[in-house]
């Protein structure tokens, strides 16, 4: 393989989908493990045009049509070098200077026609000469619409095209080996008479440099890694998602550094002793680099696919679900059967412990928790496990430090016997050397340029706004802190709030967690049932003594159907090291989406390593700023706080602006982005002038970026807008983006005070329309103030 289809295949094609060459055909739509429309080559009155995930290309069952992404391009007039400029300019990467592009559209052919063949051996499953086959896996329980899913054909008992070499004829069933890319490189045959072995691989492939099913993992999700070859086409085939196979118990080195090089997998292996050992021997390695483990329980199933055929699809995909922690489990493993002598208990302990001493240097909230999971296997006291380990530690340094001093002596020795004196500093340097990496972390590491790209073409789209004007300019990415600033009762809990409702209905899968340093968790409750209902909370506080409205009744059951399992309140006086706690015992149960504070400033600063107090309140909140930014970061969720800002902003007259959060140094400097809330009922002295001022919406959208005037033509617009409503104007100015950029800008929305419901800014005036003076002589105002009179937002 050439570098040019090297690079196509690698580092192009796996960040391609069929959306960008095929949804222009009549009736594209998503279908499975893939896509399907009409087929371009025939009158088509059902799709029958199939584009698998993973593989650049689309065939039809009908007629057998297949179009490569390749040749989709040039049908658009592109040839050569465009093709490959316009399929790196889709894929996101900079083009390569070199290779030779008639080369890359040969071997882009070649494997056109190796797929035509391919899916002839695919339709030979239901001919004549494919009837073992089929009796075969329908004798494993398959059903039939699950083989057509599954990739997998007959062996032709002839040569492949593109001189691809096949395993030998009596291994009947083939199953293909595919780059990221889809191509395929040969074939894993499954033998189908008793006789061994019962797996061969076409000549010249190495099992161990290859991990099945890769091809299929779209960027961002996580492996699910399987033993058997045939075990990943039937789960993959039956929708389970991010399945790969190692093709045996033990993981090569090649499969184990292309399985590092995810931040989380999840390990299904067989539940036999082999299995056992080979998840054992995984989790000590991936998570000694930095890869996050977890253990899939098979609920007494000797493999996944037999859980499959047992229980179906969806207990499999809870097994996935609820999979273990791997040094949790990993530790499980370790712990004695019943009956077991002192001695192999202190073996098994020791076994315990080395691990967790491993993971301490680098990883200590893992080793913690290993230390936690010890405790209660072993029954000992998990403080009395920590000094254990420490001496542990203790005693391996002091080890290794008599083994360089040893290996010193000696090669002194061989020096001096040798004559060489001027060896002797050489090796001198390279002990003290070696000596002081016992005291120091290990060195940093080149930047990992496919890790960083990677990151970046996965990183997320970001938690959306429910308001599209304010969405159109930023989102809270996850990962960070975005704190919203605004004065006493300006609405910063009522945006909160909402923020929370919106997520729980457009993101089911994600837990919320919410803390609050201001009001109680049942009074949350009510405001939010107040929101949904479109009440204000002192009257659901009385409909919940004296009895519900419709309205309520029909809010409240929304609530809980949103909430779920999901919402975490928590109303406890608490730090930022408690905080952390919570969510991450959150974390053990089901993935956090994001974690809501209000507000900043009454939070408790973490404590200071040597238990002293912080000199001052601007280091306090400058330490919990840091601590939630931190909390973000690590656990790769959105943070949201709440943060009050100073009360001299003339009276809140003026907008926000960054030096006005209280101790706005840290919380800026720990924020990603932040954005400050100026509510006109509230603002003293906030006025529209009514001459010739009309509540119409700007032409280009309802934000602007201030010029430096608080009474800018568009901001006494959008003013004159939410008061003809009866609402008041709550104006979210972007202070800091760092990400998502548009600084200065502002976006009003409408708030209705007594509901909490925040809306988007009408285009078209209300019925309440603003009232003038009559008086030619003296300036047409109208306060908002009076008219917002009640309609404060409740924080």
């Amino acid at each position: 393989m050439d570098e040019l289809t090297r690079w196509l295949d690698e580092e192009v094609y796996p960040r391609l989908s069929h959306e960008q060459f095929f949804s222009h055909l009549a009736r594209f739509k998503r279908s499975g493990r893939g896509y399907v429309a009409c087929c371009p080559a025939h009158s088509d009155q059902h799709p029958s045009f199939y584009m698998p995930d993973g593989r650049p290309y689309g065939f039809c069952y009908a007629c057998g049509h297949l179009v490569t992404w390749w040749q989709a391009l040039e049908q658009n007039g592109l040839s050569g070098w465009q093709v490959i400029e316009e399929l790196a300019r889709m894929a996101g990467v900079p083009p390569l200077a070199f290779g030779d592009p008639e080369k890359a559209r040969q071997a882009a052919e070649e494997a056109r026609q190796v797929e035509e063949w391919w899916q002839k051996c695919r339709a030979a499953l239901w001919g004549p000469e494919g009837a073992d086959v089929l009796e075969y896996l329908r004798g494993r329980g398959y059903g039939d619409d699950l083989i057509r899913e599954m990739d997998v054909g007959v062996h032709p008992g002839c040569a492949a095209p593109g001189g691809l070499k096949l395993p030998p004829q009596e291994y009947r069933l083939l199953i293909p080996a595919r780059t990221r890319g889809g191509k395929i490189l040969g074939f894993a045959g499954r033998r189908l008479d008793g006789g061994e072995p019962k797996y061969q691989y076409s000549p010249g492939f190495s099992r161990s440099t290859f991990l099945w099913g890769l091809y299929r993992l779209r960027r961002g999700q996580v492996p699910v890694v399987v033993e058997g070859v045939l075990d990943a086409e039937s789960l993959a085939a039956a929708g389970i998602e991010g399945v790969v196979a190692l093709g045996g118990a033990r993981a090569s080195g090649e499969q184990t550094k292309t399985l590092a090089g995810f931040p989380r997998v999840i390990l299904a292996l067989d539940g036999d002793a082999a299995g056992r050992a080979g998840t054992m021997d995984l989790v000590r390695v991936l998570i000694s680099g930095g890869t996050k483990t977890y253990v899939a329980d098979l609920r007494g199933a000797k493999d996944p696919d037999e859980l499959l055929r047992q229980s179906g699809p969806d207990a499999v995909r809870e097994a996935i679900r609820q999979a273990t922690s791997g040094h949790k489990w990993l530790v499980r493993q370790l712990a004695p059967v019943p009956g077991a002598t002192d001695q192999e208990r202190d073996a098994a302990l020791e076994k315990a412990l080395d691990f967790a001493e491993a993971l301490s240097a680098r990883y200590p909230l893992e080793a913690r928790e290993v230390l936690d999971e010890a405790s209660s296997t072993f029954g000992l006291p998990a403080p009395v496990l920590a000094e254990a380990v420490e001496r542990l530690a203790a005693k391996k340094k002091e080890r290794r430090r008599e083994e360089i001093l040893a290996e010193v002596a000696k090669k002194v020795q061989e020096a001096l016997k040798e004559g060489k004196h001027d060896r002797i500093f050489v090796v001198a340097d390279e002990a003290r050397s070696k000596l002081a990496e016992l005291e120091e972390p290990p060195p940093p590491e080149p930047a990992d340029v496919s890790a960083l790209e990677g990151y970046l073409a996965a990183f997320p789209a970001g938690l959306r706004f429910p308001w599209p004007t304010l969405d159109a300019l930023v989102r809270v990415d996850p990962g960070g802190l975005t704190t919203v600033a605004a004065g006493t009762s300006h609405g910063k809990s009522t945006f909160l709030y909402a923020l929370l409702l919106a997520w729980l209905a457009a993101y089911p899968d994600g837990a919320i967690v919410f803390w609050t340093g201001e009001i109680a968790a049942p009074l949350i409750w009510a405001r939010l049932v107040g929101v949904l209902a479109g009440v204000g909370m002192k009257e659901v506080m009385r409909q919940y003594r004296e009895g519900f409205a419709p309205e309520v009744v029909k809010a409240r059951q929304e609530l809980v159907r949103l909430c779920g399992e999901r919402l975490f309140i928590f109303d406890d006086p608490v730090g930022t090291d408690e905080l952390r706690a919570k969510v991450w015992a959150v974390m053990k149960r089901q993935q956090v989406l994001a974690v809501f504070v209000d507000y900043l400033q009454m939070l408790l600063p973490p404590e200071k390593p040597d238990g002293s107090r912080y000199a001052t309140r601007e280091q306090e909140v400058t330490a919990i700023a840091k601590a939630l930014h931190e909390l973000g970061r690590d656990l790769n969720i959105a943070v949201i706080a709440a943060a009050q800002i100073n009360r001299g902003n003339f009276q809140y007259s003026q907008r926000p602006r960054l030096t006005d959060l209280r101790e706005s140094g840290g919380i800026e400097q720990y924020s990603q982005m932040v954005l400050g809330l100026w509510n006109s009922s509230m603002a003293a002295g906030a006025k529209v002038a009514a001459e010739g001022v009309a509540p119409a919406a700007p032409a280009e959208g309802w934000y602007w970026t201030p010029q430096g005037s608080e009474n800018s033509l568009d901001a006494q617009a959008a003013l004159a807008m939410a008061a003809s409503w009866g609402g008041v104007l709550l104006e979210v100015n972007i202070l800091k983006s760092r990400w998502r950029g548009n600084v200065g800008k502002a976006v009003p929305l409408i708030l209705d005070g007594l509901t909490g419901r925040i809306n988007t800014l009408p285009d078209t005036p209300g019925p309440m329309l603003p009232t003038t003076s009559s008086s030619t002589e003296e300036k047409k105002v109208v306060s908002i103030r009076k008219k917002g009179a009640g309609n404060g937002a409740q924080d």
